[in-house]
C-alpha cells in the first residue's frame, strides 16, 4: 500500500470510531437527562421510581467485509509485535482483523507476481491434462486393465511398511515419525 493510500485508509478508519465516539457520547447524555428526570422525580415522593437503564452500546462500524474463512498461521516474534503494534495503536481491535488487513495487502502487492503464478498454474494443469489422455491411450494400446494398474500403482506408491511397536505398550506405532523419542500411548522412552 503506498503512503497516501495508507494515510487516507488510516484517516477513513479514525473518522469511523470519531462517529462512534459521538453517537456513544449522545447516549450517554440522553441518559443523563432521564437520570435527572428520574432523581427530581424521586425527591418529592421519597420513594424511588426504577432508574432508567444503562444506553445501550451504539453499534460499531466494522472495518471487515465479510471474512468467514478460518487460516491457522505461525508467525515470527518480529511479525507478531508489528500486528501488535497495530491493535495497541487502535488501527484494529483484534489481531485477526491486522492480519486479514495485511494479507489482503500484500496480495494487492504483488499482483504481478501471482499474476504469473496463475497463468503457470493454467499451464501445468494444461499439461497434466495432455498426459493423463496419452497415458489412458497408452493403458489401451497394451491392454492393462483398471484393477491391474490399481495393482500397479499400490506396489509402486507404498512399499511394504516394516511395523514398529511400542517395547512396553506393543501398541503399533508405524505411522508414526521415526525421531519420536517418547511413545505417545504410554510415554516409555525410547532407546536411540
Amino acid at each position: 500500500m503506498e503512503q497516501d493510500e495508507w494515510k487516507e485508509w488510516k484517516e477513513g478508519y479514525r473518522e469511523s470510531i470519531r462517529e462512534w465516539k459521538q453517537r456513544y457520547r449522545k447516549a450517554l447524555q440522553e441518559w443523563r437527562n432521564r437520570y435527572h428526570e428520574w432523581k427530581s422525580q424521586s425527591r418529592p415522593r421519597g420513594s424511588f421510581p426504577l432508574m432508567p437503564p444503562m444506553p445501550p452500546m451504539p453499534p460499531s462500524q466494522s472495518m471487515s467485509t465479510g471474512r468467514t474463512n478460518v487460516v491457522a498461521s505461525r508467525l515470527t516474534r518480529e511479525d507478531l509485535q508489528i500486528v501488535d503494534m497495530l491493535i495497541e495503536a487502535s488501527v484494529f481491535t483484534t489481531r485477526s482483523e491486522a492480519v486479514a488487513y495485511l494479507v489482503n495487502e500484500g496480495i494487492k502487492a504483488r499482483q504481478d507476481v501471482l499474476d504469473k503464478v496463475s497463468s503457470s498454474l493454467r499451464e501445468i494443469r494444461g499439461i497434466r491434462e495432455k498426459a493423463e489422455e496419452q497415458v489412458e491411450k497408452l493403458k489401451e494400446e497394451i491392454g492393462l486393465a483398471g484393477s491391474q494398474v490399481e495393482e500397479i500403482k499400490e506396489e509402486i506408491e507404498e512399499p511394504e511398511k516394516k511395523e514398529r511397536h511400542c517395547p512396553k505398550c506393543d501398541k503399533d506405532i508405524s505411522d508414526l515419525p521415526k525421531d519420536i523419542a517418547l511413545c505417545p500411548y504410554c510415554g516409555v522412552k525410547f532407546e536411540e
